[in-house]
């Protein structure tokens, strides 16, 4: 095999691994998140224009878990289960957005709280650096605080990255292609939406 070959091949395998680990990370650690019905409902509120409150969400997820990887190959010491819970629930107090809030602003301000309820909800045993991470990811919108923790820099950082990613290139901006639990059972899970109703 020609050398160039050889290393696409690498690449491509190197890729597809990192996809795996990805999704035994979304597994052992979001599992009860990505099961729940704020979740699936999350799958069809819009958010950012174009995009879905869940979609947002798993990019953020998957982006925030890039970057601890990175920084884990850096010597950062990094509470993976905290940035993935975080990354899941930081935006699911936007769930019935329309009804809650009269304004963006009131939204912007209030939703990270709100997050954290419901997350609460989700995982009765919710750590305090985890509420911290979804109370603070607003950061420097809004009123919210600076994030206090590593974990909470890394799905503040994910959060605006990919917020601005949405709203600058809109549809064109194409998924991570990650196979996920939330994502593979969009169409099941908007089924089943649809049978309750």
């Amino acid at each position: 095999m020609p050398k160039r070959e050889i290393i696409q091949h690498k690449k491509k395998q190197s890729r597809v691994e990192r996809k795996e680990r990805i999704n035994r990370d979304l597994e052992t650690y979001g599992k009860e998140v990505l099961e729940s019905e704020e979740m699936k409902q999350a799958f069809e509120q819009t958010h950012h224009l174009w995009s879905t409150v869940g979609e947002h969400t798993m990019r953020v997820t998957v982006t925030s878990i890039l970057i601890c990887y990175v920084l884990k190959k850096l010597g950062i010491k990094v509470k993976l289960p905290t940035v993935v819970v975080g990354a899941l629930c930081h935006d699911l107090g936007m769930l019935g957005r329309a009804e809650k809030y009269e304004s963006d602003k009131e939204c912007h301000r209030e939703h990270p709280k709100e997050s954290v309820i419901v997350a609460q909800e989700i995982l009765e045993d919710l750590p305090e650096e985890v509420k911290d991470v979804i109370e603070r990811h607003m950061w420097p919108m809004g009123e919210s605080k600076a994030p206090n923790s590593v974990e909470g820099v890394i799905v503040s950082v994910a959060d605006k990255y990919n917020a601005v990613k949405d709203l600058v290139k809109g549809s064109e901006v194409k998924h991570t292609g990650v196979k996920n639990y939330a994502l593979d059972q969009k169409e099941k899970i908007r089924d089943a939406v649809k049978k309750t109703f």
